[in-house]
């Protein structure tokens, strides 16, 4: 008996411990801060998961102000996404960069600016050949 709760408490100062350490080895600037402590809550995200959300998050909250661009600079902001998104995809799974959407853009006036963009995007046809993924996550 004692031995169990030698481990359950090992377990929990280690698994508290990787939420305290965690902001340091990731830059959580320029990111909301409910969308950082959700990435940030996460036990099952790695280090290198919460780079990539952390850098993934930073280009989707430009969406956030997509109601005030012109048609062209919002056409422009569409074509990032898509290639943010591919090229997150090539590091981390489809789920995690949903949950991140999710929470980002999570009431309805966010919602709207992030159904515009993702309207241009469905109508943009990204050729992966061309992509050059190699510095952005």
């Amino acid at each position: 008996m004692i031995l169990k709760s030698i481990i359950l408490s090992s377990l929990v100062v280690g698994l508290s411990s990787c939420a305290l350490v965690s902001p340091v080895f990731v830059d959580y600037n320029g990111v909301r801060r409910d969308v950082a402590q959700f990435i940030n809550s996460k036990m099952s995200y790695s280090i290198a998961d919460r780079r990539v959300l952390v850098a993934y998050a930073k280009g989707q909250q430009k969406i956030l102000t997509a109601h005030q661009l012109n048609a062209a600079a919002q056409q422009q902001l569409a074509y990032e996404r898509a290639v943010g998104r591919y090229c997150a995809s090539q590091h981390i799974s489809l789920k995690k960069l949903n949950q991140v959407d999710a929470k980002i853009f999570a009431h309805s006036d966010q919602q709207a600016n992030w159904q515009q963009i993702q309207n241009l995007q469905m109508q943009i046809q990204l050729d992966t050949a061309q992509i050059d993924c190699t510095d952005k996550f």
